[in-house]
Order: C-alpha cells, then sequence, then structure tokens
C-alpha cells in the first residue's frame, strides 16, 4: 500500500519542508550557482510579490544596461589598462601600457582606465571563465578601436613605426569583483526581505519586496507600515526611515533637488560622450 506524501515536503528529505522560492535564491547566492540562475529565479519571486522593483532590478542584470535609460552602476566600471600592440622595421611590441592622454584628441575624452560592462551578467561570467581560461586576463577593444588605430598612425611622428591594435587588459579579479558585488546585493535583498515578512509567510509582499530595492540597491531609507493578512496578531511590521505621508525635511527636499540635477547633468555628459561609441 503507497502512502500519500503529505503536501509542502520534499520527496527526497521526508523530514524536511519543501523549499521555497525565496530559499532557493538564498542557496544560490550563498553557494557557486551562476548568478544569472539566481537572478532569474529573483524575476519569479519579484512576479509573485507583485514588486516592479524587485523584478526590474534583477532583469537589469540579466538582460544589460546597454538598451536601458537607467545610468550604468559604478560596480559595472572596472578598473583595466589601456594596451597598444605596434611594430615598426627592427622588432615587435606586444601589450605595451599608454595613459588616455596619449589617445588622438576627441578619444582621451570618452576612454578612461575603466571598462563599461554594459553586457548581461551572463556574458561577464563567460568573460571571466575564459579570462581565467586565458592567464588571467581578458582583452576588450575599445570602442571604435579600428578608427582610434588609424587616427594614432596618422598623428604617429615615426614614420616606420606602425599601430597594430589599441585595447583594454581586464584582469580576472576585476571581473570577479563586478559578480561579487552582484552576489552580495543579492543576498542582502534577501536579508531584507526576510527582515520584513511574517515568520510563517514564504514570499514577501510588494511593499517589503519594493523597500528592499529602495534600501539595498538605491540606498534610501524610508518608513513604510507593512500589513499583511497572513501574519500573526496584527500583522504589521515596520522598516525604519521615515514615514512614507510624512514631508520631507527642508534640507531633504534641497538634497533632492540637487542630486536630480546632478543626475540629469551626469545623462547629458554620458550621452555627448558615448554618442556613436557602441562596444
Amino acid at each position: 500500500m503507497t502512502s500519500a506524501v503529505p503536501r509542502g515536503w520534499n520527496t527526497h528529505n521526508m523530514g524536511a519542508r519543501e523549499r521555497s522560492l525565496i530559499d532557493e535564491i538564498e542557496r544560490d547566492a550563498l553557494g557557486d550557482a551562476p548568478l544569472a540562475g539566481a537572478l532569474r529565479k529573483l524575476v519569479a519571486l519579484g512576479g509573485q510579490a507583485g514588486s516592479t522593483e524587485l523584478r526590474e532590478w534583477a532583469s537589469r542584470e540579466l538582460r544589460g544596461y546597454a538598451d536601458s535609460d537607467v545610468d550604468l552602476p559604478d560596480y559595472r566600471r572596472p578598473a583595466a589598462v589601456i594596451l597598444v600592440n605596434a611594430m615598426n622595421l627592427r622588432y615587435q611590441i606586444t601589450g605595451q601600457q599608454i595613459s588616455p592622454r596619449m589617445l588622438p584628441d576627441g578619444v582621451r575624452e570618452h576612454v578612461r582606465e575603466e571598462v563599461p560592462l554594459t553586457g548581461p551578467i551572463g556574458e561577464i561570467e563567460a568573460m571571466l571563465e575564459r579570462a581565467r581560461a586565458e592567464g588571467g586576463y581578458i582583452k576588450l577593444s575599445l570602442p571604435g578601436s579600428q578608427d582610434v588605430v588609424a587616427l594614432m598612425n596618422h598623428e604617429n611622428d615615426a614614420p616606420f613605426e606602425q599601430i597594430n591594435a589599441v585595447y583594454w587588459n581586464l584582469a580576472a579579479p576585476a571581473l570577479s569583483g563586478v559578480l561579487d558585488r552582484v552576489r552580495t546585493t543579492l543576498v542582502e535583498l534577501i536579508a531584507e526581505m526576510r527582515a520584513g515578512m511574517p515568520e510563517a509567510s514564504e514570499t514577501p509582499s510588494a511593499d517589503v519586496a519594493d523597500q528592499a530595492v529602495n534600501v539595498v540597491v538605491h540606498g534610501r531609507s524610508a518608513r513604510v507600515n507593512v500589513t499583511n493578512a497572513q501574519a500573526s496578531g496584527d500583522g504589521s511590521h515596520q522598516v525604519i526611515g521615515l514615514p512614507a505621508t510624512e514631508d520631507p525635511p527642508r534640507w531633504r527636499r534641497v538634497g533632492t533637488f540637487i542630486v536630480g540635477f546632478a543626475t540629469i547633468g551626469a545623462a547629458a555628459i554620458a550621452l555627448a560622450q558615448w554618442q556613436g561609441w557602441g562596444l
């Protein structure tokens, strides 16, 4: 006679409750599982919770920021050196480091010793694997690299010296740092949501999930009173900060204006810098 398995129990471990989606995300984030899979689960959790903020953050990391109107996060700009390959009649130069100041006028203003990684998180994970397989570094072409090379050769005073390539050299630890930052953010999001969830709940409310993104990703802190009908007692949970209905103090309103002005300025500068410079 076959006994029925109680609903909510794992058939592989009869003494343990079946893992919830938030449990799986936490396990993946704390372990060595690929980030892309954990982020896809976070998108699903955002759907269950009804949280637009959670879905949008996870989707941006999964799809990349190339076509997004959101500024590229600083952690996606790892440091890298600029190298050139060149040759003349006597010898060949490979991997000669140069300063951005040595790039042609009109180019040096747009290229720094950092790489804007706008691609999907899965692409960055693949880049790290390739860097580790190729001696710890990966070569990435500068935007419009062929045009840059042509300009450098045109301005070169040495008639018998020819520059063949100019590129970024990005180290594996720098790529690992980008992924580690995303993984840490993922763990912090789970911890923040758990702090606002009733003990018996397996899915955060939309308010709790949105608040977690605001605190962890955007660095904001605002008090939100969350009422969950599934919670025991009055089901009320309070997140520390300012009440959502309270008018912010005057200094904060001024600060908000300054930040907004700076953001608009940064967006205008970025548009001017990167127009026609697709990676």
